[in-house]
């Protein structure tokens, strides 16, 4: 497939996302949700993540799906509860327990909720965002692992756990049976898109049906 490269992220580039964007770009919790210790847990994850879910101002009721800890960061997904389609991806800082947007593809592919609404991200700016994307699951796993092969020998794509949002694939990587990281696959042109800003993966919550 001819999209099947990879991309990297510059971190200059995460803007501001979601409700009530701070100084610095990203949603602070109350209080009471912050950090108890030096560094939140994994339950602590989750009551921010909710309640950062529970602010946002979208169209269709969402929901929280995963939150995924690493050592630089915590993952998680918002879920339309309707659709059970991904919405967005974000991350919490496990200092602060600030919210960011996730960068990369969240951001510059995501035609729902991301940065590319009507922003003229190329392709992006002509594809409705009820367009059926073009690539398939069966096509994106082919496409990540075809990269993985290159770039992270040793490697495989879960094939089991598949995320779809609204312009892309958000897929898991791993070694060994176990997570070591994750990746994204866009819908329309099958390139491939590392995660490589969060660092060791830690644990996770089970995924929320």
């Amino acid at each position: 497939h001819n999209g099947m490269g990879m991309m990297g992220f510059d971190p200059e580039t995460m803007g501001r996302f979601g409700p009530s964007a701070g100084m610095m770009g990203g949603w602070i919790p109350s209080a009471e949700l912050a950090p108890v210790g030096e560094t939140l847990t994994l339950d602590e994850a989750v009551l921010i993540a909710e309640a950062y879910i529970a602010e946002w101002d979208a169209d269709v009721a969402l929901e929280l799906g995963e939150v995924m800890q690493f050592v630089a960061n915590f993952y998680a997904i918002a879920l339309e509860i309707e659709t059970g389609k991904g919405a967005f991806e974000f991350l919490i800082d496990p200092t602060t327990g600030n919210v960011f947007g996730e960068p990369g593809p969240n951001m510059m592919w995501n035609l729902q909720y991301g940065m590319s609404m009507g922003q003229g991200m190329g392709i992006f700016a002509s594809i409705p965002t009820n367009t059926e994307m073009t690539v398939s699951i069966e096509q994106s796993l082919e496409n990540a692992q075809a990269v993985l092969d290159d770039v992270l020998p040793g490697t495989i794509v879960d094939e089991t756990e598949a995320d779809t949002f609204y312009g892309y694939y958000t897929l898991h990587i791993l070694q060994d049976n176990n997570i070591v990281g994750m990746l994204s696959v866009n819908g329309y042109t099958g390139q491939v898109w590392l995660h490589h800003w969060h660092g060791t993966f830690l644990s996770m919550t089970e995924h929320i049906e």
